[in-house]
C-alpha cells in the first residue's frame, strides 16, 4: 500500500482522524472526495491543510503561489478543469499519479 493510501485508510476511524493535519490535507486534496457532492471542507479540514502547508513550505512567496493553485483546484479551473483531469477523478487515486 502506498503512503497516500495509508494516510487515507488509517485504522478505519476516518472521521475521528480528520483532526490530524496530514490526514485533513490528504482528504482535501483527494479528487475523489473533493469533487463529490458530499465533500465538506469545514474549519478542521482547512486548518489541517493550511497547517501542513505552513509547516512544509517555509517560503511565504511559495505558499502564496500554492494558495492560488488551491483556488484553481477548489474551483476546477486551469489544469484541474480540463476534460482529461475531470474524467480521472473517480478512476485514478492520488497514489497512482
Amino acid at each position: 500500500m502506498s503512503l497516500f493510501g495509508a494516510l487515507l485508510m488509517g485504522d478505519g476511524r476516518w472521521e475521528m482522524q480528520l483532526h490530524r493535519p496530514l490526514r485533513a490535507a490528504a482528504y482535501y486534496l483527494n479528487t475523489q472526495y473533493h469533487y463529490s457532492p458530499n465533500f465538506k471542507a469545514d474549519y478542521e479540514v482547512k486548518r489541517g491543510l493550511y497547517g501542513c502547508l505552513e509547516r512544509l513550505v517555509r517560503d511565504s512567496n511559495e505558499r502564496n503561489t500554492i494558495n492560488l493553485q488551491l483556488e484553481e483546484f477548489k474551483n476546477a479551473r486551469g489544469l484541474f478543469g480540463i476534460s482529461a483531469a475531470k474524467a480521472m477523478r473517480e478512476e485514478k487515486t492520488p497514489a497512482e499519479s
